[in-house]
């Protein structure tokens, strides 16, 4: 597993963050973003869809639960906060988007086992009194450790350990 984090200090800089992963986002991608409420994983998906070229700001889905957004790269975006169990993430045919796109995951913690094992991915973590972020990123398989290494090499972004 590969790991790199960093510190996100405004919404504006998640937003950032997001488009640089975005822009070196491509087909069969995933990316699941763990965090608290109002962390910023939705901010962070706004990033990607900037980055990935989509066509639609990214928003939160959680009462439609995935949203599409045409782009260079078609981004999936998943929200499972209101999800039971696995048996209702296997009704979305997510293993099929991936075929189609790039899959953002918000709180994939309520699909375990039910989302891609190489997956990106990300955690957030916000300290309350300042509204700074520590964002850590782990690559759990080939393919989304290749993706954390494009965005490493591309990103403007400083690792902060």
């Amino acid at each position: 597993m590969s790991d790199f984090q960093l510190v996100s200090e405004t919404e504006e800089d998640t937003v950032e963050t997001g488009r640089a992963l975005g822009e070196v986002l491509s087909v069969g991608d995933a990316v699941l973003l763990y965090g608290e409420m109002g962390a910023g994983k939705t901010c962070m998906t706004r990033g990607i869809a900037l980055g990935a070229e989509c066509e639609v700001s990214a928003r939160s889905p959680t009462f439609i639960i995935l949203a599409e957004y045409p782009g260079r790269v078609r981004i999936f975006h998943c929200d499972l906060y209101r999800i039971i169990g696995p048996a209702e993430i296997h009704e979305l045919a997510l293993d099929e988007t991936i075929d189609q796109g790039a899959l953002v995951v918000e709180w994939p913690e309520n699909g375990a086992g039910a989302l891609p094992e190489d997956a990106l991915e990300v955690r957030i973590k916000m300290e309350p009194s300042s509204g700074v972020r520590k964002i850590s990123m782990t690559g759990c398989g080939p393919k989304s450790r290749s993706l954390l290494d494009r965005f490493t090499r591309s990103a403007k972004v400083t690792e902060k350990r």
